[in-house]
This record gives structure tokens, sequence and C-alpha cells, in this order.
């Protein structure tokens, strides 16, 4: 029944899944057993139409007349062509019914298999010599022919046709000038008797001009040629890695241009009122990421898993300025939701909401509800206002010279920059931090009210560093103890704060100084964290943790006299290691030079014993090795009247060390080194010898 003739077709093949193999030749069986009834429908319609192939079925063949009908060719007559329409009857299906259920072209993911498969029959349509925008119009046969069994293709053709277009004319873009290139690769390889595209090659095919992997393969593969698949790994990761460290110092679009520059409709902010919103979406861009900066681009809709940005003529959401974090939250339509990162304010007032599709189809002119993250808002809010109060009590504490230099904040903490010269001494951070507390527990309503800057100016409120204002300013009062201009979000009353704990304090710039503190329950969690640590703390110090501080002094004197200790043994034992050595000494020129090795000595040891040899030969110059393990420790010494006859430790050890495998140098009355070669130690010590000869002839 197998033969590889054509006598007999498989048309069902019924599967009984009843066991898990280990691929060791063990079964386990299943709890849940089924039967995989393995027939497609084109199966079977093969043989009800008694036809050859599934090319040949009425609703294939339908696709398959259509391309030659686009392409001239016909079918059954040359092998190479019959390959190119079978391969696009297939490819136009699947991509069809992709679309209708979502998938968007992009670069990962199932995106990126359907960007694959577009492109791959966009380019065997050249083979067959149909230069013009094809797809879509074979779309339109594929929906005609499925729709009954398949309604949705019907409802959502324009949108299929839509994306199928811009897809293609993105790839016609570059697959000329790609293919041009990828002729002058194989002219190379040619010239060079080489077999293999190097993958770096490969790399700039699909990173340029946007050919992928299995499209260079399959041109090559055609012609007897293959690519170096290890080598365009590595250069798509070496791309990925530039890429991810060039996205921190990126945005979205630069300050000077954007792609909404033609859209000119001013956002309204609703989110002063409101955290729901409901407005149609006005322009869409998809966002794609390019030699690490991110490339914008208008579209008509967003597919599930795609980056872009969203403007509408309103939104409840708080865009990134005047150092507050932008909100983030959800964009939600009958066909999709929007997941919202950040939100920037464009030139002109127009508020661009970046993010993610994740679930549906985003499309333009779409209504929708803007629904921002509560808990988000609420917690920068408390940090913003947090801010406020912290501004005025520094300038309680430190004086009126206090300005702000900037800030920040988001749901997580404040930080805030401030004009003044010296670093706050414990008692002025914990002054400051004791007048914000009061004033939230003061619970001082938050009131802000919208006035011309002169009235502003003349009602005492405070203007941050030097922003630029329009004709009216928001002015934000907490009680009469705080009066600012101020743009961004705050809470209604200072008692939402319920906390202020500062972090930190340190100067950034000459007469610049940051505080970084935190609000609300990130204050609750900081405490608790710090119990934590002081409960095992004590627990290590086997101490209650109101006794800890006891413990520890009491540990430090312990510690303090066992050290002492110590290095009087240290001082003994190296003495006993050493011995009387000063019978060893040579006089030169009336100053004794000794040089001596001993063992298991560390540097304290050496110096310690260093004096004490001194003190017992009195005028004289000295050098000691120590081979402890595998290192060597050397320290050399002379008095002030051995260096007034030419000695000098410095240049001694200078000119030692490199016996032992190491380097140092010092004064002329004292120096240090240290070397890995242990087997130099002897050496060492001849070596010293001669050059003290030299220093004291």
């Amino acid at each position: 029944m197998g033969c590889d003739c054509d006598r007999f077709m498989e048309v069902w093949n019924n599967v009984f899944t009843q066991f898990d193999g280990d691929g060791k030749g063990g079964y386990t069986e299943l709890e849940n057993k089924n039967i995989d009834t393995g027939m497609g429908l084109e199966r079977l319609t093969v043989v009800v139409q008694d036809v050859d192939s599934v090319f040949d079925i009425d609703t294939m063949r339908a696709i398959r007349d259509k391309i030659c009908e686009l392409s001239g060719a016909t079918y059954k007559e040359d092998e190479q062509k019959d390959i190119s329409i079978r391969l696009i009857t297939d490819h136009i299906r699947s991509s069809t019914f992709l679309i209708s259920d979502g998938v968007m072209p992009s670069n990962e993911g199932r995106g990126y298999v359907l960007r694959r498969i577009i492109r791959r029959a966009a380019r065997h349509g050249r083979k067959l010599g149909i230069n013009n925008l094809f797809m879509a119009e074979l779309a339109k046969t594929v929906i005609n022919e499925s729709k009954d069994g398949y309604p949705e293709l019907e409802e959502k053709k324009d949108f299929i046709l839509t994306v199928l277009t811009k897809e293609e004319e993105a790839f016609n873009k570059t697959i000329d000038q790609g293919l041009t290139i990828l002729s002058s690769m194989e002219d190379d390889m040619k010239a060079n008797a080489k077999t293999v595209l190097c993958g770096a090659d490969a790399f700039k095919l699909y990173d340029t001009y946007g050919f992928p992997l299995d499209l260079t393969e399959e041109i090559l593969t055609e012609k007897g040629y293959s690519v170096d698949k290890e080598g365009f790994d590595q250069a798509m990761k070496v791309q990925k890695e530039t890429a991810r460290k060039a996205r921190k110092v990126t945005t979205y679009m630069g300050a000077d241009a954007s792609v909404f520059d033609a859209y000119t409709t001013p956002t309204v902010f609703s989110g002063y009122d409101t955290l729901v919103d409901t407005a149609a979406i006005s322009v869409i861009s998809e966002d794609e990421e390019s030699d690490g900066k991110i490339v914008s681009k208008l579209v008509d809709f967003l597919g599930e898993g795609m980056n872009g940005t969203i403007i509408a003529e309103k939104t409840p959401f708080y865009a990134t300025m005047g150092g507050q974090e932008s909100d983030q939250g959800v964009i939600v339509t009958e066909e999709g939701e929007f997941h919202v990162d950040n939100v920037e304010k464009l030139v002109g007032n127009k508020y661009a909401h970046h993010g993610v599709v994740k679930n549906g189809i985003i499309k333009v002119n779409a209504d929708a509800t803007f629904k921002v993250d509560a808990a988000l808002r609420q917690a920068t809010c408390k940090n913003h206002s947090a801010t406020h109060l912290l501004q005025k009590a520094l300038r309680d504490v430190l004086g009126s010279h206090v300005q702000q230099q900037g800030s920040f904040q988001d749901g997580e903490r404040t930080r805030f920059d401030f004009s003044h010269f010296k670093a706050l001494t414990v008692e002025e951070l914990q002054q400051v931090e004791d007048i914000v507390n009061a004033k939230i527990a003061e619970a001082l309503p938050v009131v802000t009210d919208v006035m011309t800057i002169e009235e502003a100016k003349n009602s005492g409120a405070m203007a941050l560093f030097d922003d630029k204002y329009g004709d009216s300013v928001r002015v934000v009062s907490m009680g009469d103890f705080s009066k600012e201009l101020c743009g961004g979000t705050h809470v209604k009353n200072t008692q939402e704060i319920q906390a202020f704990k500062i972090l930190a304090e340190n100067g950034v710039a000459a007469g610049v100084r940051r505080i970084e503190a935190i609000t609300g329950a990130n204050v609750t969690a900081y405490y608790k964290d710090i119990e934590a640590k002081l409960v095992n703390a004590a627990k290590v110090a086997k101490s209650a943790p109101d006794a800890l501080a006891a413990k520890i002094s009491a540990m430090q004197d312990e510690i303090k006299a066992l050290s002492s200790e110590v290095e009087k043994l240290k001082a003994k034992i190296a003495n006993s290691a050493v011995g009387d050595v000063t019978s060893q000494a040579v006089e030169i020129n009336g100053i004794k030079a000794l040089a001596t090795k001993v063992n298991d000595v560390d540097m304290n040891g050496l110096r310690n014993l260093g004096d004490s040899l001194k003190e017992k030969l009195g005028d004289s110059v000295l050098l000691l090795v120590s081979v402890m393990g595998d290192k060597v420790n050397l320290i050399a010494m002379a008095t002030d009247s051995a260096i007034a006859k030419g000695a000098h430790a410095g240049n001694l050890i200078k000119e030692v060390a490199a016996t032992v495998g190491g380097g140092g140098g010092g004064r002329p009355n004292m120096a240090q080194a240290g070397g890995k070669n242990p087997a130099g130690a002897d050496d060492a010590v001849a070596k010293a010898m001669d050059v003290m000869k030299n220093q004291l002839a």
C-alpha cells in the first residue's frame, strides 16, 4: 500500500491515540484517550470531484486560474512555473484566513510567519512575470470561494485587502534592490569558487532589504548554493544587542518631527475630572524598531502583538511632562484591546498613547473607551503632591534660596532636585520629613484654580523653575502651606498621601542637591522590609531586636581585643619563624644589611618583624621575604642613617620583586611588594644583597 505509485491515495487516516511514548521504548497509557480523524476537507473533495490533487478542486482551481490569468502562464506546461502557481495558491489562502483571524504581519511570532508567506508569494509572483501588486486581487477570489462557509471573510474583506496591499507594497519597495544585491553576491561566490553565502551577507539582505532568511535560502538553493545559518544567527544576535543598548537612549519619534505632523487637532485632556472616557480613535501609527530607533508609519489599524501609537481628540491619560510620569492603562474597542505603556505630549498638544495591541484589532475611527490605571494614577498623585509639600518644607528649613531644579514622580517614588550649597545634616533631613508628615496629618484640602499668569503671581504662587506658561495656568494650593503653578495631577486632600519618608539625599551638580522619597503604601513596605532585616540581624547576633545595638557594641569590643591578641601572636610567631638572624647581617660602609626568608608571615607580621629587627640592628637596611602558599610577600626597610649613605627601600623592592613574579615600590624608608612565584624566594634574597651592596658602596 505504501508504494511510490499513484495506485493508492490516502484520504482518511484515523489515529487512535492511546499511549504516551517516552522515546526509549516505554509507553504509558493516557488518562484521556482519543481518536484523531485526520481527513481534510480538500482530501475528500479530491475524491468527490475526481481530480488529481487539491490544487484541482473547484475552490483552489479558481485561485489557480486567477494566478494564470494575471501572469499569462498556463498550468501544467512548465514544471517550474507550476511550482510557483501552487505555492502562491496555497500562500494566498493562508494569508487571507490568517488576517481574517486577526494576525498581522510583524517581525515576530505568528505575525512573522504571515509576513514570510506573503513575501514568499510575492516573490514567486515576480518569477511568473507579475510585476504589479496582485495579492489583494487574488484574495478577492479566495474570499468569494470560501465566504459561504466563512462569512467573516466577506465581513472583513476591506481590512484583509488593505493589509495585503500594504505588506506587498512594503516588500516591493525593497525586493528589486534586494534581488540586485543578492545577484552581485552570487557573482562574488562564483568568482571565488564558493557555494555558501556568508552569514553576514544573508543578514544584510534580511536587515536592510527585508529578505527573510528562508527566501534567500530558497533563491540560492534553486541555483545550487546554500547559506551559513550560524553566521546569520550570530549577526542577528549582535544586532539585537546593539538595538537593546540603543533603545535606552532613543524615543519613539524625534522632537523635531513625527508622522503625526499632518494631524493638527489638539487632544483635550479630561483626566483631571475622570479616569475613564470615550472618544473615537483619530489616528494610528505602527512603531517598529530599526537600527536601535523606533520608526513609525501611519496605518489604518493595528493587529494583535503590534506596537503602535494612538491619538484621539480626548483622553483621560496624563502625558509625561513637568516631571510627572504618564499614566498607563488600556484603550478598548469592540474589536480589540490596546495596552498603554506611556503617553507622550507631541507638538500641537497631541497626546500620543504608546503601547501594544494585546488582543484583537484596533482601527482608526473606532469608538474607544480610555481607561486609566487608577491605582498607578493614585500612587503617582501621592508622590507628586508630596513633592509640593517637600519644596515648601525645604524652604522653611534651609531658606528661600531653595528653588526646584528638576523633579520626577511615578508610582514608586518622588525625586526632587533643588538649589542648595551643601549636604543636608541628619537633623535638617529629619526636620523636613517631620514637616511634610505633619502637613499630611493636617488633612489640608488640595485645591486647583485656573487663572492668568499675572493673577497667579499676584496670589503668591511659586513657578517651578523656568517653565513656560500659557495665558491660563493651574495653581495648586494645599491649605495655606503651599501654592504652586502646576499642570500635574494631585490628591484631593493631603491625608491621602498617608506617609512620607526620605530615602536619600545627595549632590547631583554644583549647587544642586537631590532628595529621593516615597509615600503611601511604599512607606509601609519600606518599614516592613527594615523590620524584617532587623529581626534577622538580631537572630544572627543571638539577641533581641531592642538589644541589638548593645550586643553589636559588645561584639565590636570583643573583636578589637581578639584582634590585638592575634597581632601579638602573629608577631611572636614571626619572631620564632625568623629566629635570631641578626648574626646574618653584613656590614657595608658602616651600615648593617640583612636579607632573609621566612614562611607563612603576612604583610602585617612582616612589618612588625622588620621594626623589631631594625631596633636590634641599629643603622641598617633590610629585606624580608615570606612565602605563604602560592603567594610571596616582600618588605624592605631602611634607617635614616642608611638612607643618608645611599640605601633606598623603594628602589630595592623594585629590583627584587621581579624575581618572584611581582612588582611594587615605596618610600626610601619602607616599601613592600607581592609576587606569585614562591620558587624565586631564595633568588630574591640573593638579589637583595647585591642591590644593597651597590646602594651602600
